[in-house]
C-alpha cells in the first residue's frame, strides 16, 4: 500500500512517519504503524524540558474505518530521560488522547452517533464491546459536557422527575432556565437531592446564594428542599402541575354527577382540553351544557375558564382576581372543588409566583420527553448512572 497516501490521509508529518502497513484479509482489518523519525527529542510531560528518548513502547488504537476493513493505528509513545524528572512516558501524538482505546476521530463518530442511536446498538454496528463505549462516554459527559458549565450565571432553576425504569426509580434533574441546559442530575427525588445540588454548586464555583428561584411541581419532598437549602430563593409551582389538579377537580365532579345525568357519559375529555383543541361536535356539545347550565359538572368548567384567564391579567390585580375566584367556587360547595382551593391555599405564593413571572416547567418537560425517548430506545438502563450521564449528555446539546 502506498505509505505516502496514508501519510495524507492522517496527516502524518514530522518528526512523525508510517514505517509500515499490514493488511489482514481474513479479520478485515489494517495495521497503520507510526514511528518518530530516529534523533527526535520530546518535552517531558512534568517540566517541558527537551529530552532525548530512553525508550519507546507501541500502543494500538481504533480509527475510523477504510471502506470495510477496520483500521487500527498502532503510534509509538516514547519515554523520554529527563535531567530533573528522570524517565517519564510521554504522550503527544495528534491521533489520540492518553489511555483511550479510540483515536480523536473515532471518539467523534461514536458521540454523532449515541445522539440518535443506543450504545448496545452502536457496539454492534462499529464491533466495539459497550463497556469501552460507556467509558468513553462517560469521559466526554464528565469532561467535555460538566466541564464546560458555568455555574455563576444560572439564577433561576427548574426541577423535574424523570422514571429510570418501571416502578418507583426516579431521578431529579436541575435544569437551568434561561438557557435550558441540565445542571445537576441526583438518584431520587426526596428533599436531599437539593442538598446534594447546593454541594454541587460549591463544588463547581458557583453560588448557592445565587439562585433567586426555583420552578417545580407541588411534591412535599421538593418543598422541603427548597425551604432547608435555599430559603432565600422564590419558589414557582409549574402551571402544568396546577392545571393537573384542576383537571382532577373537574373530573371528579363529572364522575359524581354522571350516575345521574346519562349525557355526561363518555365526555371525559370535552371537559379537560382546551377549547380550542375540541372538535366540532364536542364544541356544540359543550356548548348545550354551558347554555343549559343545570349541571354541577359546567359550572365547574365555567371555573376553569376564568381560572385560566388569571395568567392574562395585570401583575397588580392578580391576587384580588384570585381570591374573587376563591369565594366564587366555594360557594359551589362542590366537594373536589373545595379540595382543589385548600391546595391553592396550602401553596398560595407559589401559584401566585407561576402567574406573575409566567416561568414554568416546559423546559423540563421537553426534556423528559427526550430521555424517555432515549430509554425507550436503549429498551431500559441496567446501570442508574449511565442513564444520568445520557440526561447530562442530551440536556447540553453541542
Amino acid at each position: 500500500m502506498d505509505l505516502q497516501g496514508i501519510e495524507s490521509l492522517l496527516g502524518v508529518s514530522s518528526p512523525w512517519v508510517i514505517t509500515d502497513t499490514q493488511i489482514h484479509t481474513q479479520n478485515l482489518e489494517i495495521d497503520v504503524y507510526i514511528d518518530f523519525e530516529r534523533g527526535s527529542k520530546f518535552p517531558c510531560p512534568n517540566c517541558g524540558t527537551i529530552c532525548s528518548v530512553h525508550d519507546s513502547n507501541f500502543v494500538r488504537v481504533r480509527h475510523l474505518d477504510l471502506f470495510e476493513y477496520r483500521c487500527y493505528l498502532n503510534i509509538k509513545v516514547p519515554r523520554t530521560n529527563c535531567d530533573k524528572d528522570g524517565i517519564k512516558t510521554t504522550h503527544i501524538d495528534k491521533w489520540s488522547r492518553k489511555g483511550s482505546h479510540y483515536s480523536f476521530k473515532f471518539e467523534a463518530l461514536f458521540i454523532r452517533l449515541i445522539r440518535e442511536m443506543s450504545v448496545l446498538a452502536i457496539s454492534r454496528e462499529l464491533g466495539e464491546p459497550d463497556n469501552n463505549l460507556w467509558r468513553l462516554f462517560r469521559y466526554h459527559v464528565k469532561n467535555k459536557t460538566i466541564y464546560s458549565f458555568d455555574f455563576n450565571t444560572v439564577t433561576r432553576v427548574c426541577v423535574d422527575e424523570t422514571a429510570i425504569k418501571r416502578g418507583h426509580n426516579y431521578v431529579s434533574i436541575f435544569t437551568d432556565y434561561d438557557t435550558g441546559h441540565v445542571l445537576f442530575v441526583a438518584d431520587g427525588r426526596k428533599k436531599e437531592v437539593f442538598d446534594l445540588f447546593f454541594g454541587w454548586l460549591w463544588d463547581n464555583n458557583g453560588h448557592p446564594g445565587n439562585i433567586e428561584l426555583f420552578s417545580m411541581d407541588m411534591s412535599k419532598s421538593y418543598k422541603a428542599g427548597q425551604r432547608e437549602y435555599f430559603p432565600h430563593s422564590e419558589v414557582v409551582f409549574d402551571r402544568f402541575h396546577i392545571k393537573k389538579c384542576l383537571n382532577k377537580a373537574i373530573n371528579d365532579v363529572r364522575n359524581a354527577e354522571v350516575k345521574d345525568v346519562e349525557s355526561l357519559k363518555k365526555t371525559k375529555y370535552m371537559w379537560l382540553k382546551n377549547e380550542k383543541n375540541l372538535t366540532t361536535t364536542q364544541q356544540e356539545k359543550l356548548s348545550e351544557f354551558i347554555l343549559e347550565s343545570s349541571t354541577n359538572t359546567a359550572h365547574a368548567y365555567l371555573l376553569k375558564n376564568s381560572f385560566d384567564q388569571l395568567w392574562c391579567v395585570q401583575s397588580h390585580a392578580i391576587i384580588p382576581l384570585m381570591d374573587s375566584w376563591i369565594e366564587t367556587a366555594l360557594s359551589l360547595t362542590l366537594k373536589p372543588i373545595t379540595k382543589f382551593i385548600n391546595t391553592i391555599n396550602e401553596h398560595y405564593n407559589g401559584i401566585i409566583m407561576s402567574i406573575k413571572t409566567g416561568v414554568t416547567n416546559a423546559i423540563s418537560e421537553g426534556l423528559n420527553s427526550v430521555m424517555q425517548l432515549a430509554r425507550a430506545r436503549a429498551r431500559g438502563y441496567r446501570n442508574p448512572q449511565n442513564f444520568i450521564d445520557m440526561i447530562y449528555f442530551l440536556g447540553n446539546p453541542g
